[in-house]
């Protein structure tokens, strides 16, 4: 069927289509969001890097020495209140909340504590993924041309 069957609008988008197979047969094959020039990707586009790992690593680590300091003043800021609130209702409530935050804290310290030493492992091990692949890419023939799919 002819495209003149079609509206204006189904028209340009068959068009494009065409336009696409079109590009796509006689260019070589690119990753679209590698940028770069004409959407080719560049070596350093494709290369790992451990730093956002070590940096996440490093938060993990401030934000368990945080918990642990915020769940000591909490702590030493209740010493003394059961003796002081002694006879009153709140003060079996106020004991109940205290475990509760000391709970919550001590399990993101913990979590934060878990973490750090994982995320430094991954960098760690993209890393060294990195330098395999680039080695075994390094066996592949490549011609430094693309070939022509109209001369075969």
């Amino acid at each position: 069927m002819a495209t003149e069957a079609y509206s204006e609008s189904w028209r340009e988008l068959i068009d494009l289509a065409g336009q696409e197979r079109q590009s796509a047969a006689s260019g070589p094959m690119s990753l679209a969001s590698a940028g770069g020039s004409g959407g080719a990707a560049s070596r350093s586009d494709l290369e790992h890097s451990d730093g956002p790992w070590t940096t996440a690593a490093g938060v993990a680590e401030a934000l368990r020495t945080s918990t642990t300091t915020a769940r000591n003043r909490l702590t030493s800021a209740h010493t003394g209140v059961t003796a002081a609130t002694e006879g009153l209702a709140s003060s079996g409530v106020l004991k109940s909340v205290l475990t509760s935050w000391e709970d919550r804290l001590s399990s993101v310290r913990d979590e934060c504590g878990s973490l750090a030493p994982k995320l430094r492992q991954v960098g760690k091990e993209l890393g060294e993924r990195d330098t395999k692949v680039k080695s075994s890419l390094r066996e592949i023939n490549t011609p430094s041309e693309p070939s022509d799919p109209k001369e075969k």
